[in-house]
Formats: structure tokens, C-alpha cells, sequence
């Protein structure tokens, strides 16, 4: 069973509470009230508990009782990046990231999970960041919840680039939209672009011009739900394929939308990270 959590206190440290010493390895208030309540010690490789006085040279391990309820359901995963902390995966069009009460075991938490279980992991699933079903790409996953606490607690940024093919003829190389988003009265899944909404900034970035679409390259500076699609649809351009906002499904029938490169840094090795995953076939067939 792999350890959310391990270190040794050195020689030179005076005893301390478990409390203590995890705080040291700049554990948050709440999740160190997590790990009381739902974690397992090892210190020296011997059980132990939250109350356990620690001395120095004790080497601590640290378990996060597993909470899953999803079930592990094998399906091939395109992976792009993987450590001891994070895996990121590009995720095809159609997959939803979690279960709900239609679709129980083809999400990508089924086959994260049924991955980690092959591997012989004792990771759970923890997406950093969330795509629409119909949106593909790069999703990142933090193996355990402190990993995923880590991204929070150093208010990690990650710059997140959209390539979309819309309807229309797009007439200029860059445009930069700072439409606020609200969410449609009466509607609990639909926004609007709507001057008392949130505010909302999207950088777009004409790629290729074609008969009767336009191929663009959209950078978000905020994550509002839905933000790439309210943007491009209240411009008059809306993604093709997203019948949700006006766009047409003759040629596609799910939005065309992929998150195709991310930047960020590693919030435990400090690494600057850069990843990329290459564009859907339908890019290349575009009418």
C-alpha cells in the first residue's frame, strides 16, 4: 500500500505530536483534521495512531482510508503524463469524467481506477480540473487528496489552450472576449453571456480560415462553465456540433472543442510541467 505521506523527523528534532510533524510537511488544518478522522500510521513501520509521540529518526507513513465507491472498469487510457503524484490523460469526446446514474462504468474514473488497481497503486481518482463530456483532451489527476489539496492550497495556476473549430468564417487573426458569464434563467445546465454574470476572459487566436468553418486556438484567463462555448456563441460563432449554443450538427455531431496544451508548475516537485496532446482527426477533415 503506497503512502500519501512519508517522512522521517531527524535526529536533531525534539519529540512532537503526530499533529505537529505533519504540519511541518506543510499540511493544511483541514486535511490534517482528515487524516485524524480517516487516516492509518505507521511509525517505524509499526501501527500507530494520532496520538503517537514522535521522536527523532522515527520514519512516518502516512494511509488515506480509500473512499471510493466507483467501480474499477477497464478501458484504454491515452496517457500523456505520469509520476508518483499526478497522471494526466487525454480524454476522447463522449467520456464523462465521473459516474452518474446513467452511465455507472465508462467514465474515466472507472478507468483510472481499474488502472491504478492493475498497477498494484494504492491511489484513488482525484481530477484537478473538469472537461465536458463532448470536450476532449487533457485532464490532470492528482493520485491521492493530498496531492490534490497541494494544487489548492499553493493556488496553482494552470494555463489551459483550447483548439475548437466554429461555425462561420471568422474574419480576424485575434480577438480577446471579456463577456461576463451568467447562468440562463430557468436553466440549471446553460449559461449566457449576461452583464451581471461573473467575469470571463478568453483569448482567441485564428488558426485556418475554411469554407465554412474556422479552425481557433482559445487561451482562458478564467474557468467559467461553458466559457470557451458562451464566448464563441455570443460572438455569432458558435463551436460546431454544440447544439446547446447554436451550433450546427449537419457535419459533427458533438462539439468541437479539445483542450490540446497545458502549463503548469508541479505543486510537489516544483517542475515546470508542459504537456500536449495532439488534435482529433476531424481537424484535419474540416469542410
Amino acid at each position: 500500500m503506497q503512502p500519501i505521506l512519508y517522512f522521517t523527523l531527524s535526529l536533531d528534532h525534539a519529540p512532537c505530536s503526530m499533529n505537529q510533524a505533519i504540519r511541518e510537511q506543510k499540511v493544511s488544518q483541514a486535511m490534517r483534521r482528515r487524516l485524524r478522522r480517516e487516516g492509518s500510521f505507521l511509525v517505524n513501520d509499526k501501527t500507530a495512531t494520532w496520538d503517537t509521540l514522535l521522536h527523532p529518526g522515527d520514519s512516518v507513513k502516512v494511509h488515506l482510508t480509500k473512499t471510493s465507491h466507483i467501480d474499477p472498469t477497464p478501458i484504454d487510457l491515452d496517457i500523456v503524463f505520469e509520476d508518483n503524484h499526478l497522471l494526466v490523460i487525454n480524454k476522447p469526446a463522449g467520456m464523462l469524467i465521473h459516474p452518474t446514474s446513467s452511465e455507472r462504468y465508462h467514465t474515466l474514473a472507472n478507468g483510472v481506477l481499474a488502472y491504478f488497481e492493475k498497477q498494484g497503486m494504492n491511489a484513488s481518482f482525484h481530477p484537478i480540473h473538469r472537461l465536458d463530456k463532448d470536450t476532449s483532451g487533457l485532464v490532470i489527476i492528482a493520485k491521492n487528496a493530498l496531492v490534490q489539496h497541494a494544487f489548492t492550497k499553493q493556488h496553482t495556476r494552470i494555463q489551459k489552450v483550447y483548439d475548437a473549430i466554429t461555425d462561420g468564417i471568422i474574419p480576424i487573426s485575434r480577438l480577446s472576449i471579456h463577456f461576463p458569464i451568467a447562468r440562463l434563467e430557468g436553466s440549471i445546465i446553460e449559461r449566457c453571456a449576461h452583464p451581471l454574470g461573473q467575469p470571463a476572459h478568453t483569448d482567441i487566436t485564428v488558426v485556418r480560415q475554411h469554407p465554412h468553418h474556422t479552425h481557433v486556438r482559445c487561451y482562458l484567463h478564467t474557468g467559467r462553465t461553458h466559457q470557451i462555448r458562451v464566448h464563441l456563441s455570443a460572438l455569432g460563432y458558435p463551436l460546431t456540433g454544440d447544439d446547446l449554443y447554436g451550433g450546427s450538427v449537419t457535419w459533427q455531431s458533438k462539439q468541437c472543442l479539445h483542450a490540446s496544451e497545458l502549463y503548469f508548475t508541479h505543486p510537489i516537485t516544483q517542475a515546470r510541467i508542459t504537456l500536449q496532446a495532439p488534435l482529433p482527426e476531424y481537424f484535419k477533415e474540416t469542410p
